[in-house]
């Protein structure tokens, strides 16, 4: 009498543990199944954050490179008549540019957080100390156009020398600045190639 007895508790012990099994795996494929789209939304969301970041920039380095170019080429062909006219132009030019690439900068916030998803190399730090040292070149040209318009005629021969030699400087400043930029775009343009090519694969492949 007792090995019926004892097949149906077997019997029964089993049956319980396969539903707790069964159970358990459910509950476990559940919790991976969450924990895998939880994975996928996040590696999503830095995908879609990082090209954002990544378009902003390549797009606000080419505006910016583009108005460094078109600035170095007014610089370097400026008027060698040394004309009050042309003194007053360059120093316009000068201030407009400065001025222009503030604003550029202001509204490009998105820049500062390019360091976080792609390897550029010019740091938003480097940024702000190039931007500090084109800030006292504009100053220079400032100044130096004051002092030639208040200098003596035989005076003022010399002081458009050093006035030459700080636009020299300037350039070769820009120059630095121009190709830092240029790299860093070329890095954050062959990412976001690579990254669309990596997501048509995918897409392709599914």
């Amino acid at each position: 009498m007792q090995t019926p007895q004892i097949l149906l508790a077997v019997s029964a012990f089993s049956g319980l543990a396969g539903a707790l099994l069964t159970q358990l795996i459910t509950v476990l494929n559940n919790y991976l199944t969450d924990k895998r789209k939880e994975r996928l939304e996040r590696s999503a969301s830095y995908r879609n954050k990082r090209g954002e970041i990544g378009e902003n920039f390549y797009y606000m380095h080419g505006e910016v490179m583009a108005v460094i170019r078109k600035n170095i080429s007014i610089w370097q062909n400026w008027n060698k008549t040394r004309s009050q006219a042309s003194l007053d132009a360059l120093n316009k030019e000068v201030v407009k540019f400065t001025s222009h690439l503030e604003k550029l900068y202001a509204e490009n916030w998105k820049h500062n957080l390019v360091g976080l998803y792609f390897p550029v190399s010019f740091t938003a730090g480097e940024m702000m100390q190039a931007n500090d040292i084109s800030q006292k070149y504009r100053l220079s040209v400032l100044d130096m156009t004051a002092a030639i318009k208040g200098a003596a005629p035989e005076d003022r021969d010399a002081l458009f020398e050093k006035y030459a030699l700080i636009i020299f400087d300037m350039c070769a400043h820009y120059e630095t600045v121009y190709k830092k930029m240029e790299q860093d775009r070329g890095i954050v343009k062959d990412e976001l190639l690579a990254d669309f090519s990596n997501c048509r694969y995918h897409r392709s492949y599914k």
